[in-house]
């Protein structure tokens, strides 16, 4: 058993089932590849698409790419796809396929085999019906969560599900459900105004038609209110259909974005933790988003022994040894940012909220907009996804071996106490294009680890995270950056200096104390100073790097994972994002 002073560990290794229910195009292209067929109840399907029925089905029928044409442009989110249908109850049926075929009873028995304990469920806001009238989402897809979690009952394995949407939507990425023209943004859900400059209480209020409270209370928007209404709405309705011996978890919003009113996110999170404490019971698991610094948390924030059980969640051009060693030093220092008793000198961890890391993939090198780009262009033109049958090289199997230990081992922070585990995104996805970011073909291939038993820190498996940059090999013909980084804008709010020396030294910077433990010169070994923290960032001065991993298409948050470009670099702000690990109450 892992611990941490006196108290014992048991860690919480789980998977994200991304793209169940709720749809991103890098995930399922094939199922954003809309035809005229799609549209008039006629479906067709592409030859090995991940979410098609079987072969055998009576309602299975091949793809005519002369008869069935391509509707362009294609829908880019879940707002997009169901407003593409003129007929409601087509578009109703065209979902429940995918809800169907996507994830199957196979799936959930290769997860517990495989030693997963938990799997993340990202559910839209509209799932149990809530639906306003200028919004074009579909339900129905609650008959097949409840499918699920009867699957997952029969394996052992929990489930925490997470509002991944919002109205107005939290952050303006795809991910939220709709894709603002406007960028990353809070403002549609704190504000219910995507154009605003930023949160005040007082336009809102005259906006509500309510006048402000002179003590200068927080006004919560429209947009706010109603996700309070969705969050009980639904975890009412996982109390109503008996599931909460399964369902032991709830994240109340996913990933709203950095320029988020603080305390309008403290105020919903309150709020929202007693909702689900109330309809799922005082010891339900209950995980908020850290709104991209999870140190803005470390300041006495739910750290009384009542919020136990909860948790704040975080999502991440250099060599494979350096990608390795941001993992060490920067995604590690995110990881430990937050929880403490004292947290000036973060040393006590808290016995109320702690960390745990909702997303982190495997994909280093790629920003997933511009390759999704080429992607969906390539069915449109040929009716094939392209590199749908990519195959990874033995050496690049190996590089991404050590980057996911690295990340297991960081993520754990197992010397800090703080942290409660991680999730990996995502569970499947269809093609090769994105094939860092498929679980399933990582462990099958074995580039992803083994998961240990719950009470064995991954570090106790593979070594401290300074051990792996060492044995991960430096040829940088190993990735294959997309796009060029020359070619990148160089404002984007992702971007930020990579000023370590563990980083920018390749680990060559890290020496051995006489007690054989990794130290950095800049900060001294432990025998020269007790105080000492061996993750820690020298002066040195290089350029911005990139987050890839989440930079795409508003992609799922990453936790931690390690993208960064080069130069200073990042595309327009709707095409990427870093993720901050998500805050969680036991």
């Amino acid at each position: 058993m892992t611990t941490h002073g006196n108290e014992s560990k048991s860690f919480i290794r789980g998977v994200n089932l991304g793209g169940a229910f709720v749809f991103e195009r890098y995930i399922t292209p094939y199922f954003f590849a809309l035809t005229t067929c799609d549209l008039k109840g006629d479906f067709r399907f592409y030859p090995d698409q991940v979410d098609a029925p079987p072969t055998t089905s009576p309602i299975y029928k091949h793809m005519d790419t002369d008869e069935c044409k391509p509707v362009l442009p294609y829908p880019v989110d879940e707002w997009t796809l169901t407003d593409a249908f003129d007929d409601k109850e087509i578009a109703k049926r065209y979902l429940e396929i995918h809800y169907d075929n996507f994830i199957t009873r196979k799936d959930i028995k290769f997860l517990k085999q495989n030693g997963v304990s938990h799997v993340r469920v990202p559910l839209g806001h509209w799932i149990t019906g809530n639906i306003a009238e200028d919004e074009p989402f579909v339900d129905g897809a609650w008959p097949y969560f409840k499918r699920l979690v009867g699957w997952c009952r029969e394996e052992g394995i929990q489930i925490w599900p997470d509002i991944h949407t919002a109205p107005g939507s939290q952050n303006g990425f795809d991910n939220s459900g709709h894709l603002l023209s406007v960028g990353p943004t809070c403002h549609g859900w704190d504000m219910d105004d995507m154009h605003a400059p930023e949160y005040n209480a007082t336009v809102l209020a005259a906006k509500m038609g309510q006048a402000q409270n002179k003590t200068g209370e927080v006004v919560l928007s429209k947009n706010v209110l109603r996700t309070l209404d969705i969050v009980n709405e639904i975890t009412l309705a996982v109390a109503r259909d008996n599931m909460t011996d399964v369902v032991t978890g709830f994240g109340i919003l996913n990933e709203p974005f950095a320029n988020c009113d603080m305390n309008v996110i403290r105020k919903f999170d309150d709020i929202a933790l007693g909702i689900v404490r109330k309809n799922m019971g005082e010891n339900a698991s209950v995980y908020i988003g850290d709104v991209f610094n999870s140190s803005s948390f470390n300041d006495g924030w739910w750290i009384e022994p009542k919020y136990k059980g909860t948790y704040l969640d975080r999502p991440r051009h250099l060599s494979p040894r350096q990608h390795v060693a941001l993992v060490c030093q920067k995604n590690h220092r995110d990881t430990v940012a937050c929880c403490y008793e004292d947290e000036a000198n973060m040393t006590i961890p808290s016995t109320g909220i702690s960390r745990i890391v909702g997303e982190w993939s495997v994909s280093p090198d790629t920003l997933v907009c511009d390759k999704l780009d080429d992607v969906m262009a390539g069915i449109a033109k040929n009716g094939i996804a392209p590199e749908f049958d990519r195959q990874l090289s033995p050496e690049r199997r190996g590089f991404l071996r050590n980057f996911a230990e690295a990340q297991m081992v960081a993520y754990e922070a197992a010397d800090s106490g703080v942290s409660s585990g991680w999730f990996y995104w995502t569970y499947k996805m269809e093609g090769g294009a994105f094939a860092e970011w498929n679980w399933s073909r990582g462990v099958s291939e074995g580039w992803i680890p083994p998961i240990p038993a719950s009470d064995v820190a991954s570090e106790d498996l593979y070594g401290s995270c300074y051990d792996i940059i060492f044995k991960t090999s430096d040829d940088s013909s190993i990735l294959h950056e997309f796009p060029d980084p020359n070619s990148l804008d160089t404002n984007n709010w992702q971007g930020f200096p990579i000023d370590d020396d563990v980083v920018v030294s390749h680990g060559q910077s890290l020496k051995n104390d006489t007690d054989g433990d990794w130290y950095s010169p800049s900060t001294g070994s432990d025998n020269d100073n007790d105080d000492v923290q061996l993750h820690s960032q020298s002066e040195s001065a290089v350029p911005k790097y990139l987050n890839r991993e989440l930079a795409g298409c508003i992609l799922f948050v990453l936790a931690g994972a390690a993208f960064f470009l080069l130069k200073n670099r990042r595309k327009k702000s709707q095409e990427g994002y870093v993720e901050i690990a998500n805050v969680a109450v036991l």
